[in-house]
């Protein structure tokens, strides 16, 4: 799950600096350059995976399924993350479009969902 929504995070981040900086340099070679370490230090790093998202959609449309899935995925990891018992959690509980994730047909759901999530940014998403 914090694979997932690493990987989630890291895509948005590249949407982002693509937009800043463009495709015509690697990013291994705006590395090297001042203003894009400062933009990485002082901007993707400060943001957290929700404000990532609403800059990318204020840069661009993206599909209801994919920011619907990005925000389940970042509630799903709050819950698990910050509980020793999320299952006992008033909101953000371990649940994947209202199936338990401690479960088979929830981690199912889920490992699915993420897998078109994933697609969607690898042929489509980092697109600008």
């Amino acid at each position: 799950m914090v694979l997932q929504y690493t990987l989630v995070d890291e895509f948005l981040s590249n949407i982002l600096c693509h937009n800043f900086f463009g495709r015509k340099a690697s990013f291994i070679r705006l590395w090297k350059t001042k203003r894009f370490r400062n933009f990485n230090y002082f901007v993707i790093e400060k943001l957290s995976l929700m404000e990532k998202l609403a800059f990318v959609k204020a840069l661009k449309k993206l599909p209801k399924s994919v920011t619907s899935d990005v925000e389940r995925l970042n509630a799903l990891r709050n819950g698990i993350a910050h509980a020793f018992f999320p299952e006992n959690l008033r909101s953000s509980k371990p649940t994947w479009k209202g199936k338990d994730i401690f479960t088979v047909e929830g981690l199912t759901a889920f490992v699915e969902d993420i897998a078109e999530l994933t697609e969607f940014f690898v042929l489509a998403g980092g697109r600008s």
